[in-house]
């Protein structure tokens, strides 16, 4: 299956007693932002977004009152502060979502009503009780320091690794970083964090590339950049129509980045035209290197298209149906 980003992270279902209506918990290492929904006469009642810090718990449903039998269904993705682009915990329910805070009532007429999609996880019964949202280190109750770490990097002050162990090395980045934004003191490790997102903010929010899909219909898009020595290409992210996704989060200083997308309707895909620089592919998520002997390593070749010049190290590409060749129907 086609994802819209490589890293959809993972989630444990737990149950406890005495436990709150929806209770989600963040053991990740990053911030998160969650919008949750739940059925009403009329559709489906949306909100978001609640931002939770790492090692932080909170009941998404706040405020609402939930029947035994009702679904609770919620979505979440990272602060854009982060290198390497947004992270998210996504499901199969389309459900329609705004880029700030919102209230909606609605279902999946998304575009219709000027929102974007994104695919919900669905909980039921006892399974809504508690979530915990993991990443590939389950971090516990080091999320807090976790946290502190990714954002150091993302600001900018290197640390040796993210482990959610606060030592010499993670104390000396923050002293720089306290320095810098003139801080005489080490806050609480929350207003910590808010201050590094700011930062990280600030240094990130144009970096990278950002791909648009103004198409009519969804679109799978990967990319191919150069790292270190070695050629890479990666995929896949899944664009609905009306959605933008940064697939590329650090900063880019030339035009030596590539990206593939293929429009996908029913039974058939049509794949970018004006692509000429091969790289490999996968039909499903993949990371392969080097661009060259891509079938004797069990993947595909496909043309990618090569990115314009990036302004202040980055770069927005916007896709529309013209952008794609005729249709050709899948293997």
């Amino acid at each position: 299956m086609l994802m819209r980003v490589f890293f959809v992270l993972g989630l444990l279902i737990c149950t406890a007693t005495p436990a709150k209506a929806a209770e989600l918990c963040n053991q990740t290492s990053y911030i998160i932002h969650v919008a949750t929904g739940w059925p009403v006469n009329g559709g489906v009642s949306i909100r978001g977004w609640m931002r939770m810090r790492p090692g932080e718990c909170r009941d998404v449903a706040e405020g609402v009152q939930l029947a035994d039998d009702q679904p609770l269904y919620f979505y979440a993705k990272t602060s854009e502060a982060y290198l390497g682009g947004v992270r998210e915990w996504r499901g199969t329910l389309a459900l329609c979502v705004d880029e700030a805070d919102f209230e909606v009532v609605a279902n999946t007429r998304c575009a219709a009503l000027g929102l974007a999609s994104r695919d919900f996880i669905v909980r039921n019964g006892d399974e809504r009780d508690r979530t915990v949202l993991v990443g590939p280190d389950n971090f516990n109750q080091h999320a807090d320091i976790a946290g502190i770490q990714r954002l150091l990097q993302s600001a900018g002050y290197p640390v040796t690794s993210v482990d959610g162990y606060d030592g010499r090395g993670t104390d000396r980045a923050i002293e720089r970083f306290l320095a810098d934004a003139s801080l005489t003191s080490r806050p609480a490790n929350a207003a910590l964090i808010d201050a590094l997102e700011s930062r990280a903010m600030a240094r990130n929010a144009t970096a990278g590339l950002t791909l648009c899909n103004e198409t009519g219909g969804d679109v799978a898009a990967a990319i191919g950049y150069r790292t270190a020595e070695i050629w890479q290409s990666r995929g896949w992210w899944r664009l609905h129509a009306g959605e933008c996704a940064r697939l590329l989060a650090n900063r880019l200083e030339t035009a030596n980045t590539y990206f593939y997308a293929e429009q996908i309707n029913s039974g058939a895909r049509r794949a970018i035209n004006g692509a000429s620089e091969g790289f490999c592919i996968a039909p499903a998520r993949f990371l392969a290197e080097e661009r060259t002997g891509c079938a004797e390593r069990g993947y595909a070749t496909a043309n990618f298209r090569r990115i314009p010049d990036p302004v202040d190290g980055g770069v927005r590409v916007t896709l529309e149906d013209d952008d794609f060749e005729g249709p050709r129907r899948d293997n």
